[in-house]
């Protein structure tokens, strides 16, 4: 397995306004090296993880050396959803105050501050 790393995205506040909180979102990266490559960004269910690829990854048939998604052309980016049991931040609230754009718009600010300036896909 890849290495676990981790972002913390200060003062995150959901849509509805209800939470505002730190959240440490835990990631991990595939194929190229960050910033060499072009960036694919795969998302899972609320019940999956960011192990995409290797030898556990979910999505192992499609991620890789000269598979569809490509880990010798691209770099490989999976976040953890933040209460997906993962190593990841567990959320402490409500969960019907944190919707499914409030996860899009977390993934992006971390996007933000890993200073990725455009996705491939």
């Amino acid at each position: 397995m890849n290495s676990l790393k981790y972002i913390t995205i200060p003062n995150f506040a959901s849509e509805d306004g209800k939470i505002t909180i730190d959240v440490k979102l835990s990631y991990q990266l595939f194929g190229q090296e960050l910033y060499s490559a072009p960036v694919v960004l795969i998302n899972h269910a609320l019940t999956g993880n960011s192990d995409v690829a290797g030898e556990n990854g979910w999505w192992k048939s499609i991620v890789g050396d000269s598979k569809l998604i490509d880990t010798k052309k691209y770099t490989v980016l999976a976040f953890d959803i933040p209460g997906n049991g993962y190593k990841t931040t567990e959320i402490l609230f409500e969960y019907d105050a944190f919707s499914a754009r409030d996860i899009a718009n977390l993934f992006g600010l971390a996007v933000q501050q890993l200073e990725i300036s455009s996705l491939y896909a």
